[in-house]
């Protein structure tokens, strides 16, 4: 979208107009974001501690020392993957409840919705 398009033009005036996004907003995604990293590692450090109980995933001598990074800490790296994943997938669980309890509600300008059999 570029910014000489109808809606860069129209989210501009709503924001002049005081109606834009409140700053508060902001904050709270920031939160919401250290939250989910924080959370992320930790659940990365839970896994790895029960699965080196249970073994439940194979990992790899190389991934936990790795060779190419010889400075690195042991289990550093997997740590940093698992924190990832586990990241993604609580990110991913937040939006669907957050689709879930606040659907999009449709527009003046929007297509009804198809009945069953219609198309």
């Amino acid at each position: 979208m570029g910014r000489n398009s109808w809606q860069f033009k129209a989210q501009e005036r709503e924001y002049a107009r005081g109606i834009g996004l409140h700053p508060i907003w902001r904050a709270v995604g920031c939160v919401v974001i250290l939250v989910l990293a924080l959370g992320g590692y930790l659940a990365a450090g839970w896994f790895l501690n029960q699965n080196a109980i249970s073994h439940w995933i194979p990992i790899p001598a190389e991934l936990i020392n790795p060779s190419f990074a010889p400075g690195l800490p042991a289990g550093v790296l997997i740590k940093g993957i698992f924190a990832l994943v586990f990241m993604f997938i609580s990110f991913a669980i937040l939006s669907v409840l957050y689709a879930v309890i606040f659907p999009i509600k449709p527009g003046k300008y929007d297509h009804p919705p198809l009945k069953p059999g219609q198309g």
